[in-house]
């Protein structure tokens, strides 16, 4: 070896970075980096987004609250955790325990940080915080945002692997959040 570690040969040193558009839900910079292996220069774009929640929230009877929603990208309805962005001065428990209550209208005493992981890390430089709430209970209000058309679904916890499995659950961000509680939701059958 060269006398660097492992890490050192695979990092590149980023040479200059500039924001090239700023938009509601991220900023688009253009970075230059140089390569470790050949020295090169190449550009990549990277969006900077805040940091994402999302709720794995129960019932008392055991369903897993879900809401469908259209999604632009793909012109279509997609099922999907509550969820949405860490919002500035809250932390992300604060921020899913606000999700949960507007895109459901359900409240749940206990949040329970299952952990995080980046999204798309070729190119967000965010992270997607996933919390478990049980014992969730419709007692909150319902206050979408002006861009949000939600319908809330009850799916017994039993049913998320098959829901998975069929289709019925297609976002992969989601799938990835899912993954977190599939034990604790495979423990109640």
């Amino acid at each position: 070896m060269d006398g660097k570690n492992k890490t050192d040969r695979l990092t590149w040193d980023l040479v200059e970075t500039n924001e090239v558009g700023s938009y509601n839900l991220f900023s688009v910079n253009i970075n230059k980096s140089r390569s470790p292996r050949t020295g090169n220069v190449h550009e990549f774009q990277v969006l900077n987004s805040p940091d994402w929640v999302a709720v794995i929230a129960l019932t008392r009877s055991n369903e897993v609250i879900l809401v469908n929603q259209y999604r632009h990208g793909v012109s279509r309805l997609s099922l999907e955790l509550p969820g949405g962005l860490v919002k500035p001065m809250q932390t992300p428990e604060q921020s899913a325990r606000e999700e949960l209550e507007e895109e459901t209208g359900f409240l749940a005493p206990n949040f329970e940080s299952l952990g995080w992981m980046y999204p798309l890390p070729a190119i967000f430089t965010n992270k997607f915080h996933v919390f478990f709430a049980e014992n969730a209970e419709p007692k909150g209000t319902f206050n979408p945002d002006e861009t949000e058309e939600l319908e809330t679904v009850m799916v017994p916890a039993t049913q998320i692997r098959h829901y998975i499995k069929t289709g019925k659950i297609n976002c992969g961000v989601m799938i990835a959040a899912l993954a977190y509680g599939l034990d604790r939701l495979d423990a109640l059958r």
